[in-house]
């Protein structure tokens, strides 16, 4: 079920505190630079950046999870707290 706004029921393994991934991205990372996630799960690292005001591209090889990133990612954007504008484009 879906509890704060952008979480939702997550199956995947290593789910990162959100917290701890968007410290991370304001450490390595300027404002409206680029976050590369060769490995992006079920998205925290995505959602950190949306919500830190960088850019993203994730890349992750099962179709579940992907449907997963994306929901998370979609919710953060649409939210009050994001500042940036939509990942996927239009």
């Amino acid at each position: 079920g879906a509890g704060r706004q952008g979480q939702r029921a997550n199956a995947h393994p290593t789910v990162k505190p959100l917290d701890l991934m968007r410290w991370c991205v304001r450490l390595v990372t300027p404002p409206g630079g680029l976050v590369l996630d060769p490995f992006a799960g079920s998205g925290s690292t995505i959602c950190a950046a949306v919500l830190e005001n960088r850019n993203a591209i994730g890349i992750e090889l099962s179709e579940d999870y992907c449907r997963i990133a994306r929901q998370r990612v979609e919710s953060w954007e649409n939210s009050d707290q994001a500042r940036q504008g939509d990942l996927f484009g239009a």
